[in-house]
């Protein structure tokens, strides 16, 4: 009897045996319009073609864009460039502030806020019945400085670090008050996004994380550990120095695992008894510049040295794609996946 999606993404967190190993394929709009156009289907349909196990709930809130229609503003308040397809903030709400107690932040405890997440998740449980979780992307420091600008506060860090605490424990506690309420709506774990790392280290030092980000996101993933549920977190870059910290506060699955950053045999024999792996196959190199037959073996490796033992991966693409890959190759990304 196969397992459900739900159950069968359920038990590769917990390294367990499946009858299959789970597959998610996320994608920009811009490419998901490219790839309905290409196989004729609806842009709704395109979650069942890739086979996928994996459904991220949101807040709702009133959508705001500039009167130029160029800025799409987040719940928080921070400006998105609508132009680009992938996420450039370019306004800042707290730039120049500072005294964030002055700041109007986003009410959690507002009404209304569940209010499309409760009904998702009642329709996904009677469709697809995928794995959920809330999404919370920019989750400390990517909020902080989507708030505040990169480079200003990575100065406050060091140079105003009063200041940076007084941000992240107000990013804090508002997570906190939302990720409760998503747990009460019956999630199936959490879902954190937080970019610490570059191509070849962190963006800063281990050490900082460790002494203001640390105990802060340990506090958020007891919202979900508490309950006995599973926690996701990606980040890019390189974050080595940090891994055991992250499986000591209770994190269950790391994604993307970019190939050409986290050696994916290493992974898995250092922390494969500890964090299940999300992702895998390369955005950067493989996917939008390899041909068919690099993909099929990109694809090969990821599976066999990822999840060797037939569990522990969440199988798919290191990020989104988006419109710079080659149709023929999703169509081999799929054929490995379908070959199984």
């Amino acid at each position: 009897m196969s397992l459900t999606r739900m159950n069968r993404v359920k038990k590769i967190l917990n390294r367990q045996p499946v009858d299959k190993i789970p597959v998610q394929v996320n994608y920009t709009n811009k490419m998901g319009s490219l790839l309905s156009e290409y196989w004729n289907i609806p842009f709704e349909e395109l979650d069942k073609i890739f086979n996928n196990h994996f459904f991220r709930v949101n807040l709702t809130y009133e959508k705001r864009i500039d009167k130029d229609k160029k800025i799409d503003y987040d719940w928080w308040g921070a400006g998105f460039d609508m132009n680009e397809e992938g996420y450039l903030v370019c306004d800042y709400p707290l730039k120049g502030v500072d005294n964030a107690d002055n700041f109007k932040w986003p009410d959690p405890e507002a009404p209304g806020l569940m209010e499309n997440a409760k009904k998702a998740i009642e329709k996904e449980r009677n469709v697809l019945n995928r794995f959920i979780a809330p999404n919370f992307g920019f989750a400390l420091f990517e909020r902080a400085w989507s708030l505040c600008g990169l480079q200003e506060f990575m100065m406050d860090m060091y140079t105003a670090p009063e200041l940076a605490e007084t941000i992240l424990e107000k990013i804090t506690e508002i997570n906190i008050v939302l990720a409760k309420r998503f747990v009460g709506l019956g999630v199936d774990g959490g879902y954190f996004g937080d970019d610490l790392g570059a191509q070849k280290s962190m963006l800063f030092s281990p050490d900082k994380w460790k002494e203001i980000f640390k105990p802060r996101m340990k506090r958020m993933f007891s919202c979900f550990t508490d309950a006995g549920l599973p926690v996701i977190m990606h980040s890019d870059g390189d974050i080595k120095p940090i891994i055991p910290d992250l499986i000591e506060i209770g994190l269950s699955c790391l994604n993307p695992i970019q190939p050409e950053i986290l050696d994916h045999k290493w992974l898995k024999k250092e922390y494969g008894k500890d964090l299940s792996f999300y992702g895998g196959v390369s955005t950067q190199d493989v996917l939008p510049h390899g041909t068919k037959a690099e993909v099929i073996e990109a694809g090969k490796n990821c599976l066999k040295d990822l999840a060797s033992d037939g569990t522990g991966l969440l199988y798919g693409p290191s990020h989104r794609i988006i419109s710079d890959i080659p149709m023929e190759n999703i169509d081999a990304f799929l054929e490995t996946y379908n070959n199984l």
